[in-house]
């Protein structure tokens, strides 16, 4: 990587959640900058595919990706569209697990993105606790909010059904 490329993605890794807590911790970043590989991608390419096996999260540093779900019956629908602005990261799910990918993600326009593979964040995390926790912290915050969401979307899902089978006066 060049200069002005280290320095971006510099710039970057400071303004991504995940790494708040070292956000003026330069040799922290370092660190974490260290396990990056920066990989391109055109528009309509999957970034990642949904039910594929996975092993590595991404931060978008330039573009536009849409994550994208399938029905059961295997109609896509859209869930949401990232652009790098908004400073956001997805597949963070394969740095805690080896189960396959819950979304798609698709490449609205040409994209840049930073690369973390697993083993190379288990190593990091080994070597330095004091990123690994934190980093696993940020992610189980994540995961406890998604669980939260998806706990109250069941509940009016079930008392939509409820309402449905019954009427609406019971």
């Amino acid at each position: 990587m060049n200069e002005a490329n280290d320095d971006k993605i510099f710039k970057k890794l400071r303004n991504i959640s995940l790494f708040a807590k070292f956000k003026d911790d330069c040799h922290a970043i370092e660190k974490i900058r260290g396990i990056i590989e920066m990989r391109s991608f055109q528009k309509g390419d999957f970034i990642i595919k949904e039910g594929d096996q996975g092993d590595e999260m991404f931060i978008l540093s330039r573009g536009r990706v849409s994550i994208e779900k399938r029905t059961l019956k295997d109609d896509s629908y859209t869930v949401v569209k990232l652009t790098d602005e908004m400073n956001v990261f997805f597949g963070e799910l394969a740095l805690m697990d080896d189960d396959v990918r819950s979304a798609s993600v698709i490449a609205e326009t040409d994209c840049e993105c930073m690369v973390i593979k697993k083993a190379d964040f288990d190593q990091l995390g080994d070597s330095d606790t004091r990123i690994g926790l934190y980093v696993t912290r940020e992610i189980a915050k994540i995961l406890a909010g998604r669980l939260r969401n998806a706990s109250r979307d069941n509940i009016t899902l079930f008392e939509a059904l409820v309402n449905e089978i019954e009427g609406p006066e019971r």
